[in-house]
């Protein structure tokens, strides 16, 4: 049997690692890391190693489907398309929201983009991701210019100390783990602050489990050691940055006293004076986070704390220094980068700037102008609209996203998609969302795409199509081309590749200037912004700002609310594993492990559970079922669960999957079932 390599990147994570898909007989097989990967160097996780088993599965999407009298039948695509045309110019802009998704490629979600600002002249427009990432863009944005990793992920190795928060890195994100091991071994001091005792810190040489919530409070005190011991990097103060004097006044408050700081975090005061030291001494400091330093709500808070140390100690700018947010999905980088944003074109230029709408109206040409220049709704405001019942959000366009099980209570979203009055539905699987569509339009997957993506380092890099899509199946940008011809928009969408949409991005969007679809073929493809000195480090000289300089934006810490209350005395906390991603609708196609519960010993002892014990978990809403597993790497009083395990057939129900990124805990009681 002849079999063929085809090059592509991995549908999971946003570290974006290279893999080779083995086809046979115009048909995926197999999957095989790719040696030549700057990103992944020829390595693999289990999720990447299995990323080809959803690929053919027989419950894939595959004609399009409308419905009628309740049931949905399946029809062609002209009749799919051009029921979809009539109904949604039936609403106003107003009217409409737009989900785009990070698991498509840049060029899918630049046309779902100006489809949504050109034709429908809406900003409501968003991914699901942002409920957990939004926390993790605009204060970059505020405090440096850009909302991304300021390193690259090879950087990392290069560090002397390495500071973690908030990511269970190595089962979430594992080569990238990998890097922090390497530089562990030339010496680096690693530092993991976490409220369980997870995987990623069982090898730190200091780790810090810190009460819930207390993550300001300790970044604030590790600063005002730095600063009480004149340890911080002055030179880099007074050249690169602004607003250090009232920051300085805030930060030496006695809040965050070594006592103070000790009392709100758990960790002892030498503890912390010795994380200070390191910090500060470093030549090279990485920090890395991720969405759960977002989990009590005070996601802003955290990363501008984050920023202010970068800056305190000038760590940012140079060779294995800098701030690494790890990103979800495969493209989430990207999807922010092509302005799946309800305030952002392309490449972060404002949808309320009156000369990048000038702009943006002008080169797309359409004849009755585009969107307002204002702010959109993001994915929550335009859930808290339907929860309500407002009657603001009539319509719902879904592209590759699953919000009824993504949001942040499955019930309320349940109700919340019952309000709208038309749901369209592009995806390759029929999912939650999917029950209350009116129409369907079947999409090809990542093994069936060209186009390019963005990894959480900035590195734009090409998918390769390796089979072509099943049944009716089209690419996601062609499905909404047809759709604008059939809205009278055939000029403003007359692509007929990949490449054709790249150029076009590149030509409207400064940071990614440079770039060449097919100058991004090699295997290293090209980070932003393209500059002759490379882009492995941002901001060496300037950082992206009106004067070039970075901001200190003071981060007060508050006290979190208990949550719990005698009937419900503990706090659930979801979280990923290394088999499975997001709400595992691919990855549990392919990988099967059952769930688990995490409980304290001393909390199972009180309840009578032994270890194996099937428990379940209760909620006002719902019950969670799992296997009790006791261990003292979770606190008192609290449970942990990974966030995958959803059956919406049943009553086994997780009310709120996006608790491990960026909502509060849940209150809950577990009890041993008999």
């Amino acid at each position: 049997m002849d079999v063929r390599l085809v090059r592509t990147i991995c549908p999971y994570c946003g570290t974006g690692c290279s893999l080779s898909l083995a086809v046979a007989k115009g048909k995926v097989e197999g999957v095989q890391a790719y040696p030549r990967s700057p990103v992944n160097a020829g390595k693999l996780c289990a999720r990447g190693l299995s990323a080809a088993e959803f690929v053919n599965l027989p419950d894939r999407l595959t004609h399009p489907m409308i419905r009628k009298n309740g049931i949905l039948e399946r029809v062609s695509w002209d009749e799919a398309l051009l029921y979809t045309a009539n109904r949604l110019k039936t609403y106003s802009p107003s009217e409409i929201g737009i989900l785009s998704s990070p698991r498509v490629s840049n060029e899918d979600n630049y046309v779902m983009m100006k489809f949504a600002r050109g034709v429908l002249k809406t900003n409501n427009i968003d991914h699901c991701e942002s409920l957990f990432h939004t926390s993790t863009v605009q204060p970059l944005i505020d405090s440096f210019g850009y909302p991304a990793m300021t390193n690259s992920i090879s950087d990392i190795a290069e560090a002397d100390c390495i500071f973690v928060l908030g990511s269970n890195v190595f089962r979430q994100f594992p080569l990238i783990g990998r890097a922090i091991i390497m530089a562990q071994q030339k010496g680096a001091g690693y530092i993991c602050a976490d409220p369980r005792k997870t995987f990623t810190g069982s090898t730190a040489d200091l780790n810090l489990q810190l009460f819930n919530g207390s993550d300001v409070a300790l970044l604030n005190g590790i600063m005002q050691v730095i600063c009480k011991n004149s340890w911080e990097d002055t030179d880099f103060i007074a050249a690169r940055t602004e607003g250090y004097e009232a920051f300085y006044d805030r930060i030496m408050s006695p809040l965050y006293s070594l006592d103070n700081v000790s009392n709100a975090t758990g960790i002892n005061a030498e503890t912390i004076i010795q994380a200070a030291e390191w910090i500060s001494s470093a030549k090279a400091c990485s920090i890395i986070y991720s969405t759960g330093v977002t989990k009590f709500g005070n996601g802003d808070d955290v990363i501008h704390a984050i920023a202010n140390l970068q800056l305190l100690t000038g760590n940012i700018g140079k060779k294995g220094a800098g701030i690494s947010p790890l990103r979800g999905q495969n493209n989430i980088q990207g999807a922010c980068d092509m302005g799946i944003l309800p305030d952002f074109f392309t490449g972060y230029q404002r949808v309320d700037d009156p000369a990048a709408h000038a702009f943006f109206s002008r080169e797309w040409g359409f004849s009755n102008s585009i969107s307002e220049p204002r702010r959109g709704l993001d994915s929550t405001e335009m859930m808290e609209r339907l929860q309500n019942d407002t009657g603001e959000i009539k319509a719902m366009y879904v592209l590759g996203e699953n919000p009824v099980l993504s949001g942040s209570d499955f019930a309320t979203s349940r109700e919340a998609f019952s309000h709208l009055e038309f749901v369209v539905v592009q995806d390759i699987f029929q999912n939650e969302t999917a029950e209350f569509a009116n129409v369907i339009l079947p999409a090809v997957c990542f093994a069936e795409r060209d186009g390019t993506q963005t990894n959480t380092e900035r590195r734009v890099q090409r998918l390769q199509k390796a089979q072509d899509g099943l049944g009716e199946a089209k690419q996601d940008w062609e499905i909404l081309a047809l759709l604008a011809e059939k809205m009278g928009y055939s000029e403003q969408f007359s692509w007929k590749s990949y490449g054709e949409i790249f150029a076009e991005i590149v030509r409207l969007t400064p940071i990614y200037s440079g770039m060449t679809y097919d100058g991004l073929k090699s295997p290293e493809g090209m980070q932003w912004p393209v500059s002759e000195a490379g882009s492995e480090q941002l901001y060496r000289e300037k950082f992206a700002t009106a004067n070039g300089k970075a901001r200190f934006i003071h981060a007060d810490w508050m006290p979190i609310c208990e949550t719990t209350t005698p009937e419900f005395p503990f706090l659930l906390s979801l979280g990923r594993c290394i088999f499975h991603w997001d709400t595992g609708k691919m990855t549990r196609s392919s990988t099967q492990t059952a769930n688990w519960i995490e409980i304290h010993p001393k909390d199972a002892a009180e309840l009578g559970i032994t270890e194996g014990d099937t428990v379940e978990i209760m909620t006002k809403d719902t019950v969670i079922c799992g296997t009790a597993w006791i261990t003292d790497e979770i606190l008192e009083k609290t449970v942990f669960m990974p966030s995958h395990y959803v059956d919406a057939d049943s009553s086994d129900l997780i009310q709120n999957t996006s608790l491990d990124a960026g909502a509060r805990m849940q209150p809950v009681r577990i009890q041993k079932i008999i």
